[in-house]
């Protein structure tokens, strides 16, 4: 997604998205504690393991359901320096990532998530002959709806989600950032969960 920058500046536009996503977070936060005493009785099914292999970036999370609404995420994530095929990036980049998020049930299983992902990246810049390393964090806001289902009575999930997210701290070179847009960006395709309900 591109933004005309003769408008609108690319700091105003920085800036816009850092508020958003505190109010978003100020708003996950509130909604947890604001929890009436009711809501904290969840069915036996409470947590979930799943797996997210997307292409070159291979996820695993485990969720934890501290109300009939409300979800706690957390996860590892490592995405294989082949994904220059996908990207078309001058080089290669590898990233390994820890996920942290809440999930907030909207209707049934429909849900709006917010995820922090502090990240390591390793970059090696193939026209410049130069290796970038360097941490980075990601918020993500996640949006999409899980289905539940079993097989020989063994409680399944599938979580298709659509997400979008801003690298507050990126410390990819330039020449990546040109490729891939910079700081915001919107996935193309959703990503998806296979998960075991327990």
């Amino acid at each position: 997604m591109r933004f005309n920058t003769n408008t609108i500046s690319r700091e105003r536009i920085n800036s816009l998205i850092k508020s958003i996503l505190v109010i978003l977070f100020i708003f996950c936060v509130a909604s947890v504690f604001a929890q009436p005493n009711d809501s904290l009785q969840i069915n036996n099914l409470k947590r979930t393991i799943g797996i997210g292999p997307m292409g070159d970036i291979f996820i695993i999370q485990f969720g934890q359901k501290i109300s009939i609404k409300d979800e706690l995420i957390i996860g590892a994530s490592y995405t294989n320096p082949v994904i220059i095929n996908v990207i078309q990036y001058p080089g290669t980049e590898q990233i390994f990532t820890l996920e942290l998020a809440y999930r907030r049930y909207l209707w049934k299983n429909l849900h709006l998530e917010l995820q922090f992902d502090p990240q390591y990246f390793n970059c090696r810049d193939t026209v410049e002959s130069k290796t970038y390393n360097g941490f980075g964090l990601t918020p993500e806001i996640r949006f999409g709806y899980r289905f539940d289902f079993k097989i020989k009575r063994i409680p399944l999930s599938f979580n298709l989600q659509w997400f979008a997210g801003y690298h507050l701290i990126n410390p990819k070179p330039k020449s990546f950032q040109e490729v891939d847009g910079g700081s915001f960006y919107i996935s193309p395709i959703p990503m998806f969960f296979f998960g075991y309900r327990f």
